[in-house]
């Protein structure tokens, strides 16, 4: 089975999908065969990958039409990287998984295909936890939280633990969980106290990796080119770059 992470927080605007894509795509470009799972109903990860997410049928097709996932997962940048918009169905998968119990056990089992197919599969949650991003991040191995440097953050990372760990009782594995600082800027003293606190409070989940603020990263998704293909020598490119080691050391250390 691929090893499943999930990039989530509650919190909208932290750097959840530029940490999707640019991860994905490093751990494609190392040839594992990657799949970006895109979650959110806008498909940002989607259309910041270079594909047009208004014409694909998507994950909305495979669970609604039992469309194969080979028909709905897109080919991006390198031979190894895939997206998996929610497609054009997106706005019904949850009412009719409400409407139809039985729809679950379907989402389940393609969640189960998906991760025998790719060695690695890379969830882009939305902000708003529904009954499909909670079905996905039951089925990850790892969890990690992209947390901006400002002081709204703390109080809502502790919010955002107390959700998972509501989530991950009673499942069929322990996941484990990571804390990644984004958008850090260390000439800012609002930013390095933010960082202080968090590692103060939150040392045993916090990442070494921290995502410095960098206008390549917010302008590659814009391009639709992945920041780690258009600009490799920036910072963010390079931070993004031991973030993705660290969560594969940590898959190695779980491994044994």
């Amino acid at each position: 089975m691929g090893y499943v992470i999930a990039i989530a927080n509650h919190k909208g605007g932290v750097g959840k999908t530029t940490s999707a894509i640019n991860v994905g795509t490093l751990l494609a470009l190392t040839g594992r065969k990657t799949l970006i799972l895109d979650l959110d109903l806008q498909g940002n990860a989607t259309s910041g990958l270079g594909v047009r997410k208004e014409d694909k049928p998507g994950l909305a097709s495979a669970l609604l039409d039992n469309t194969p996932l080979a028909e709905v997962a897109c080919p991006c940048y390198c031979d190894d990287l895939f997206v998996l918009p929610l497609g054009r169905r997106s706005s019904a998968i949850e009412e009719e998984i409400r409407n139809q119990p039985l729809l679950m056990e379907r989402l389940e089992s393609i969640f189960d295909r998906i991760a025998a197919a790719w060695e690695y599969v890379i969830l882009d949650c939305p902000p708003a936890f529904g009954i499909l991003p909670n079905a996905a991040i039951r089925q990850a191995n790892y969890t990690c939280i992209p947390v901006q440097c400002e002081f709204f953050s703390i109080e809502g990372l502790t919010a955002m633990l107390k959700r998972l760990q509501e989530l991950q009782t009673g499942g069929s594995r322990t996941p484990r969980t990571g804390v990644v600082l984004t958008m850090f800027n260390p000439e800012e003293d609002h930013s390095c106290q933010v960082r202080t606190e968090i590692e103060r409070h939150f040392a045993p989940l916090l990442l070494k990796s921290v995502i410095p603020r960098d206008p390549i990263l917010s302008s590659s998704t814009t391009l639709g080119i992945p920041a780690v293909i258009q600009a490799p020598e920036s910072r963010g490119v390079r931070a993004y770059l031991e973030l993705a080691w660290e969560i594969l050391r940590n898959e190695k250390q779980e491994a044994g």
